[in-house]
């Protein structure tokens, strides 16, 4: 059990009485990811490989290295998540962030990162997830929608997203 001891405080407390722990947490990673993503030769290996996988290999580009060490790193944040979540609610239970994939996905789509790949920006889909995570539940809430509409609404912007993607990546072609 973890209540009380300094090792919660720093992982979910509150700074100065106010300010989460968890949202320091969040910009602490937000400069960790563009400055990996955007100043280091594995953040150009990244873009290289979901713009266009051939041309990454043609270039160089460790493919299957950089995929794994992508999803390692994915696997890593959500598990730091996980652990922030359950010391947060002081328990686990394996269903414990299962509402979030629309939310997640729709801020991603918002910011946007494409499906296909190769492109987006880590203040886009941090702004977006801000944005999307504090503004659309409640927006949705005021047309009268909740429950089921709000997951109908949140899927319409990941399909609207995704489709305007592909749109635009087929005109650009």
């Amino acid at each position: 059990m973890t209540r009380g001891t300094a090792f919660r405080e720093a992982l979910v407390g509150r700074i100065g009485g106010y300010l989460p722990a968890q949202m320091v947490w969040m910009v602490l990673i937000a400069i960790a990811t563009w400055i990996l993503l955007n100043r280091h030769k594995f953040g150009a290996h990244v873009y290289l490989t979901g713009d266009n996988e051939n041309s990454a290999r043609l270039m160089g580009v460790n493919v299957d290295r950089t995929r794994m060490l992508v999803f390692a790193l994915v696997g890593l944040a959500a598990a730091f998540g996980g652990v922030l979540s359950s010391m947060e609610v002081f328990t686990f239970f394996p269903t414990l962030g299962e509402g979030y994939l629309m939310h997640t996905l729709a801020a991603v789509f918002l910011g946007g990162t494409s499906v296909f790949g190769g492109t987006g920006t880590n203040p886009g889909d941090i702004w977006s997830a801000a944005s999307s995570s504090a503004g659309l539940p409640p927006g949705i809430v005021a047309i009268g929608a909740t429950g089921m509409g709000t997951q109908v609404i949140f899927g319409l912007i990941i399909v609207v997203s995704v489709a305007m993607h592909a749109f635009l990546r087929r005109r650009m072609e």
